[in-house]
């Protein structure tokens, strides 16, 4: 009997031991584990991040459709040039031309420009307002500067950059002594509009909402702490179980099904 027990003994510490080498190694790929597991818990939800996914670019793209205006883009264009006699151009001219179109960069968006462009139109609203629909651009190594206004009114859009050209070969010529550039090119009415992007504002829905639904299943992923099988129960705590019991209703016991009478008999013969 005693060698029995010395047996058992010696084979319950080489099974305690055996779960404490494989608890160890499992803890060693612990993390590549649960990359996988996490990636076969996204892939199980799949066809719900598909239909995150087409949700997401049906409401960003009725989104732009139905809340966002359009907008629409015009632009005038200034040549600007200072000639030192009355016909012939020379290098010296091309270079301060050159200078030059820096300076009236900087001065159109000015608000005493500005202010007369709100006058002359009615516009109601205030410089600052208005040089936030402006942008100047001047290419690089030329004395061209457009003045491109962006604005939902293609009308106003067009209206405003070739008053704008108008005002700026007026007053910025006296302010600055030089003179004046000459008008390339005169705004028309866009035809077309430039944004919203209906395109890009699905692709950013679609994108958003796949990534909110993996979010929500990878923060659920990583609280869970239950264990749902044998496997998860060797994995976490190193243990071997030695049998697992499938859950059925055949050993459930509800006593609502059962009668009065016979519910009331079975108290009385735990009794006795």
């Amino acid at each position: 009997m005693n060698s029995n027990k010395k047996m058992a003994a010696v084979q319950d510490k080489t099974t305690q031991i055996a779960a404490v080498n494989t608890y160890k190694n499992t803890e060693d790929d612990e993390n590549e584990i649960d990359l996988l597991d996490m990636g076969m818990a996204l892939l199980e939800k799949l066809p719900y991040i598909i239909l995150c996914f087409l949700i997401g670019a049906v409401l960003f793209n009725a989104f732009a459709y139905f809340l966002i205006k359009p907008t629409y883009q015009s632009t005038a264009k200034l040549y600007v040039v200072s000639a030192s006699d009355d016909s012939i151009v020379n290098l010296q001219d091309l270079n301060i031309g050159s200078s030059l179109t820096k300076d009236y960069e900087d001065l159109i968006l000015s608000y005493p420009v500005l202010d007369q462009v709100i006058e002359k139109l009615g516009l109601d609203m205030d410089s600052e307002r208005l040089a936030k629909m402006i942008t100047l651009e001047n290419p690089s190594d030329t004395r061209v500067l457009k003045i491109t206004v962006t604005s939902t009114d293609k009308q106003q859009a067009c209206d405003i950059a070739n008053t704008l050209a108008n005002v700026s070969i007026e007053y910025l010529p006296d302010t600055m002594s030089t003179s004046a550039p000459n008008i390339a090119q005169v705004a028309r009415v866009a035809d077309q509009k430039v944004g919203p992007s209906y395109l890009k504002y699905t692709a950013i829905g679609a994108l958003l909402g796949a990534l909110i639904y993996c979010l929500i299943v990878i923060v659920g992923y990583l609280m869970d702490d239950t264990i749902h099988s044998a496997d998860d129960m060797e994995k976490y705590f190193g243990i071997v179980p030695l049998t697992t019991i499938p859950e059925s209703d055949q050993f459930r016991t509800d006593d609502s099904d059962e009668e009065p009478g016979k519910k009331h008999n079975r108290k009385e013969r735990v009794r006795a």
